[in-house]
Parts: C-alpha cells; structure tokens; sequence
C-alpha cells in the first residue's frame, strides 16, 4: 500500500464549514448598492411568429429603469452555432424564450413590468421531437444554418433540422451481420430530464467604465467570458467573471444562461449592477436541460457468445438551439460502441433542433443514455443464448492492450473488476433467475457496465504561493460545484509539499486574477488541475531550492527538497535542514524574489485527431473511465412500485485521492441516477407546453427514496499520466444506473421496457399485458 500522508485517506472538505453554517456566498446571496432588479417576459408559445410588442405602458411605470426587447438587436451566442438570441426577434422557438426584459428598483416592480407587457403571437407548428423533425416535410425550426456563425467542431445539415452528426466506423458492418448466428434488433427511448439543482440560475452584472463585472455560479468562466466579450463586442480584459458557489451544476451552469440577460440590461444603467434571479418555473421552461434520445440498436453475436456486428443509431433533441449538443454527439459517439471488444462497428449520432427549451451539458454528455440501450440489449443477448448476463459481459469486456472502436490500444482499463465487484456486492448467483418472495414481490437481480471518455484535447494552469509563513494559497479556476475538487487538490499539493494540508488554501475563482481553466466539465478536473498543480509544486521547490543556495552560499544542486524537507551543505560543508512549514521564520524569503509556482497540463500533444469519415484514432482521449453497477430488488405485482434492496457501484477511479470524497460522489450519483431511471421525466403537450414545471410534478428522488443497502466498491487501477494515478469519478458514477435497473425488473417480472423512466404505471400495465397474454 502506498505511504501517503494524504492522499487516499478521508479528508474532511475544505468548504464543510462555510455550507453547514449557511456562510457560503452563492449566487443569489450577491447583493450591492444601488443594485436594481431584472425579470424577464417570456414566451407562452413553444413556436410563434412575434407580431407586435408593446411597451408604452411599461416605459412610464414608477421605478422601472430599463425596457429591453428583440428590437435592441442584442445579437446571438453559441457555444458551437451563434443560433441563439439574447432576445428573440422575429419569432420565439421554444417555451419561455425571453421576449422582453426589464430592470427596476425592486423585484415587485420589475414583475409588474413584465405583466403589463402586450405581445402579440402568430402561432407556428411546433416540432416535437427528433423523430418527427428529420422527416423531410417537417417545420424548420431554423430556416438558414448558413444565417449563424459556426465553430469548426458543428456540421449541420442545410434545409434540415440536423445541427450536428457524427460518424463512427470499424472494419465491415454488413459482413458482420452475415456471419451472426443471432442479430437483435431493438429501440430504445430516454425521456427529457431537469438538472433540478436547487439553486437556479442566476447572475448580477455590473457595467461602468472599468468594463462589464459578472458575479454568476458558473462552471465554465473563461468560456462564457470569452462568449460575452464577442457578443457585446468588448475587449477580454473588459470583461470579469467573479465565480461564486455553485448551488448544484451538473453540467447545467456550463454555459450562458442568465450571464446575457442581466448583463445587457445593466449596460444601460449607467453603472447600476442589475440583479436577475430565475423562479423555479423559469428554471424548469426557460434553462438547459438533458432532452429526450432515441436509439436504434442492432446487433449480431454467434452462438458462442463472441461479437461479430454492431450498428447503432442515436438521436438526440437538443432542443430549439444548437447550445452544447455537438459535444454531446462527438463524446457519447466516440463511447456508442460498448464496453466490448466487437470487431466490425457503425455509429451513427445525430443532434436535432425541436421546438422545446435548449438542452446543455448533463452529467454523462450522453453516454447514460446509451449505457440504457446497450446494457439492455446484452441482457436480451444472454436470454437468446441461454448465458449467464455476467459472463457474456465478462467474456466480451474490454482489457489491456485491446483495441478500441476508434482503433485505440487499451490501457489502465479496470472494467472486469468492477464487474466482478459489483456482482460479489450484491451476491450475484448465475443459478439465480429471480423468485417470488414470501410477501408476494417478484425479485431479480441486474447489472451493467459502461466506458466514458473526457473530453480531449483540453487544458488546466495553476498557480501556487508561497506566504510568508509558510502556508501556500492555490489560484485555479476548476470550479467547486460540490465534486470535492477544492478539497482533492489540496490534498495533492500538500502531498506533494510534504506540509500540513490545514496550511493549504484555495481562493475563489475570478478571471482578473486565476489562470485559466478550459471547463468544469468532463469528469477532468482531479486529473487535468491535479496535474497542473504537481507542476506548479515543482516550479516551486526549483525556486526554493534557489532561494536556499542563495542563503546557505552552496550550489543549487546539491539541495533537495523531500517529504517537506529541505536539505543542503552550507558552503562549510555542514548539513543543512529546513522544514518548509518553517521556511518563513527561516529568513529564506526575505527581501527575495516571491515563491510563485506556475503549473500547466494540456493534453493537446497526446491527442490524436479522429479521421473525419470514420472516427478512427490512436487516442482520442485522454483517458477512460470504467464502471459497473448491480441492483437487486422487487416489483409489487399490484401496482408496479419498485423497491431497491441492495445496490452496489463499483468504479475504477486509478487513486482515490479523497477516500470520502469518491464515496459521496457515489451516493449521489447513484441516488441521482435512480431518479433518471424510476421518476424523472419532462412532460409535453401536443403544442409542446411544459406540463410539469415545478418540483411537485417533476418527481426527483429524496431521503425516503434511499432507504437502500449501498455496497460501494472503489476499485484503484491507477493511470500512468494521472496526479498520484487518478483518474475521475463525477459522470461515470450514474452510467451503468438505469440499465441495471431495467436488466433487474426485466428478471424479476419478465417483461422488458424499452423506455426510461420505469414508471410503476408503465410496469403495471406491462404485468397486466403479459397475463392477458398468458390467458
């Protein structure tokens, strides 16, 4: 075992104290003088042609400040396709869109404002869903991809309403499926889901002659600082992001959302910041959210079990605009063709505009709703050939040195492993077909695995100071969104220092004074800042080391710098030692130059570029992650509840770097991704209206939903490019949840759904359809 003093042990989180005693600043707490107030009117229509808009009434109305509409040209962002106004224009696209927006002394004010607003709609068609808006008559709900910017990473496809696709090929697909002794062929649906994070978005702008200054929860600041630079045409270094906490991100605070809207109004309040905070209901209509897939699998296998073809298709609704939806396609394409070795692969993915609100980054970028359609085929696969789930996985998963659907040699791959962990955790028995327990349940057990990759090729700085006594504050902008990240790093430097990691502090992220950071995204930031801060850690001893030749007049090579030791010869030939923690009472830093280590991690040149028709590369990330999930439970034959006994997660993290900080994120992902499988859905009208915008009728799970026995397996495989061999833990953790799930009711009462989530109605229904059947 390794001898750290740090790393791997259980460390109580840096930010623990600031969230208990309700101390900690999130985005909703900044409030500054002569603050003002913003609410926003917002579309009725999923799809409307804007009329007319009337503000006369507004514009006289004690102690409103600001009237914004689609008139002030306030111009488009995008992350991949400049397609999304700050305001619409012509025409609304989705529910809620904001067609006005005010700003005024007090939130009452700027709400009545908004009421007294007459806009008048022309009603549209509105597409509701993937499926329908790529057949050729459907209604365009972007007439011109040619009238926006692009970004090289997004092809859409003129006169469609395909923003993005991608495309993945491996050897020969039809001759694949000739030699199949069994082809399966199935469709698989995932329904749209809220991030739900309990705190909504929100920002407060402030714009003088020193530039425009955002206080927002955001998980990617130098992004959306560089996308508000470009769409109010200001210089970088006229724009300034100061990052609060961050209430609950999940891939939900990656991109603009409030940041434009409070920011345009305050650049015409003569230096007034301008406050805007979403109610729930925006939260739900009016912010990113992961929108519905559907997947079309075929595969082919012999007798024996061994793969021979796989052909996948995958649609994703990325919602009126293009936001994040071509990574979403690019990461969860690269990852469609399964955990398994299969020689002849085609993947297909699609990113599609629907007249629903946009989609963003939600935690997995795709891949959970893959993980449903692949790891419940390979239980459909087992039953055609009479094979144990866990050894047809087993005998198909991933190993070292196996090469990847892109071509990939293999490495540091601990799939096996946790299959075999997560399976021992709940006592998976291949005698075991499921039971009807003494009160009457029907139980069965499930499993399933999954492979995520981060995104590649990406970049983290970080720099370190030395304080006069000693203690050293790390500057970074890899934000804390509850993943431990403001705690794991710490850890590391301190390892790294050899010093107490109670003198190891982290500053808040502000773009004026923290390097850069790519994005708080991807499941990367233990990896790609910790790696940043190693470096950062060895620019520093070099610099002490310096500092102690200087004061013990003896050259600089024969100074080391050891388990937060520093040893040397004077110029007398006497040894010399100073502990680092002392080094300010050592008079070392004395009128010296400081102690500033700068780190830098970019995986730019291990990245190989995929070939444009096929996909294939040597290495197309900078890592995989590696996960397998196990559930037993019941379905009440009458109602169709669901009951979770036992659940275990079992992940290859390379190091656990913060024993307690792997396991929380495990609860909660599994929570979470119980929630996806059992209740969470975004329900649609025919007009495409919202029909359960609130937390009451969007079920997510609570307390009482985890009264389960949670068995957690951390299975360390470590990575030879990763800080002390970490790799990452935030996505991965939820992957395999709905397919184990789905694979265990499928035992338990034998009948097999296709869409998530596993409503007890739609179990029920199921039931009753099969004994009808049986009769």
């Amino acid at each position: 075992m390794d001898d750290y003093r740090y790393v791997g042990k259980n460390i109580e989180r840096k930010d623990a104290l600031e969230k208990v005693t309700g101390t900690a600043v999130f985005g909703a707490d900044i409030n500054l003088p002569r603050q003002l107030y913003a609410a926003i009117c917002r579309s009725p229509w999923a799809h409307a042609k804007i009329v007319s808009i009337d503000i006369s009434e507004v514009e006289n109305l004690p102690g409103v400040k600001v009237v914004l509409t689609g008139k002030d040209n306030l111009g488009n962002f995008g992350q991949f396709i400049t397609d999304q106004p700050v305001i619409a224009g012509d025409k609304v696209r989705y529910e809620g869109e904001p067609v006005a927006a005010v700003a005024a002394e007090d939130l009452d004010t700027a709400m009545e404002a908004v009421r007294r607003i007459k806009v008048v709609y022309e009603p549209l068609e509105a597409v509701l869903n993937p499926m329908d808006a790529i057949r050729q008559d459907a209604v365009l709900v972007h007439e011109d991809w040619n009238a926006y910017e692009m970004a090289h990473e997004a092809c859409p496809t003129l006169g469609t309403n395909i923003c993005d696709s991608f495309r993945l090929r491996r050897g020969d697909v039809e001759k694949g499926f000739q030699e199949a002794d069994i082809i399966l062929e199935k469709f698989y649906n995932t329904k749209g889901i809220q991030h739900s994070t309990i705190e909504t978005h929100c920002a407060t702008a402030q714009y003088d002659e020193r530039g425009l200054v955002v206080w927002t929860p955001a998980q990617s600041p130098f992004m959306l600082r560089g996308q508000l630079a470009k769409l109010f045409k200001l210089s970088i270094n006229k724009v300034r992001l100061i990052c609060t906490y961050v209430g609950g991100g999940f891939g939900s605070k990656y991109e603009l959302r409030a940041e434009p809207l409070a920011a345009a109004l305050a650049m015409r309040t003569e230096g007034r910041p301008v406050k805007l905070v979403f109610t729930r209901h925006e939260e739900y209509v009016s912010s990113g959210v992961r929108g519905p897939s559907y997947v079309h699998l075929k595969t082919g296998v012999k007798k024996d079990g061994t793969f021979t073809a796989y052909e996948i298709k995958v649609y994703y609704d990325t919602g009126a605009y293009t936001t994040t939806g071509p990574r979403v396609t690019y990461n969860s394409g690269l990852a469609a063709g399964s955990p398994y070795k299969i020689p002849n692969v085609s993947v297909d993915a699609y990113t599609i505009v629907t007249n629903k609100q946009s989609t963003c980054a939600y935690r997995g970028f795709g891949v959970p709703e893959i993980s449903w359609a692949y790891e419940s085929q390979m239980d459909l696969l087992a039953q055609e050939l009479n094979m144990d789930p866990l050894e047809l996985r087993l005998m198909n998963a991933y190993e070292d040195g196996d090469l990847s659907d892109t071509g990939e040699k293999l490495f540091s791959v601990g799939l096996k492993e946790c299959l075999r962990e997560a399976a021992r955790l709940i006592g998976w028995d291949k005698n075991f077909k499921g039971e009807l327990t003494p009160d009457g349940k029907l139980r069965g057990k499930g499993i399933a695995c999954t492979n995520k990759l981060t995104g590649t090729p990406s970049t983290s700085s970080v720099m370190i100071k030395m304080n006069e006594d000693g203690s050293v504050t790390i500057l970074k902008s890899g934000m804390e969104i509850g993943q431990g990240v403001d705690t794991a790093i710490p850890v590391m430097v301190a390892e790294a220092l050899g010093i107490s990691i109670d003198k190891v502090m982290v500053v808040p992220v502000d773009t004026m004074y923290t390097p850069f950071e790519k994005t708080t995204t991807g499941s990367r930031l233990t990896f790609h800042v910790g790696n940043a801060a190693l470096r950062a850690v060895e620019d520093m001893k070099e610099q002490i080391r310096h500092l102690a030749s200087i004061a013990w007049k003896t050259d600089q090579d024969l100074i080391t710098i050891e388990n937060g030791l520093i040893t040397g010869r004077d110029q007398e030939g006497n040894v010399r030692t100073l502990a680092l923690e002392e080094i300010g009472k050592s008079g070392l830093m004395k009128e010296q130059e400081p102690i500033l280590g700068r780190g830098l991690y970019t995986t730019s040149d291990i990245f190989d570029p995929p070939d444009k028709e096929t996909h294939q590369s040597t290495r197309p990330t900078v890592m995989w992650f590696w996960s397998a999930q196990a559930v037993d439970l019941t379905v009440d034959p009458e109602t169709g509840k669901v009951e979770i006994l036992k659940f275990a997660a079992a992940h290859d993290v390379g190091k656990a770097i913060n024993q307690m900080g792997v396991i929380q994120q495990i609860e909660g992902s599994v929570s979470m991704g119980l929630g996806h499988t059992l209740l969470e859905e975004m329900i649609y009208d025919e007009n495409s209206i919202l029909q359960n915008p609130n937390m009451v009728d969007f079920k997510v799970p609570t307390m009482r939903d985890s009264n389960y026995d949670l068995g957690i397996a951390i299975v360390e495989n470590p990575h030879p490019e990763g800080p002390f061999g970490a790799k990452g833990i935030g996505e991965p953790a939820l992957t395999p949840t709905a397919p184990a799930v789905g694979n265990a009711i499928a035992q338990a009462a034998g009948i097999r759904l296709y869409s998530i989530p596993l409503k007890a109605d739609d179990i029920l229904l199921a039931l009753k359809q099969k004994q009808n059947e049986g009769r």
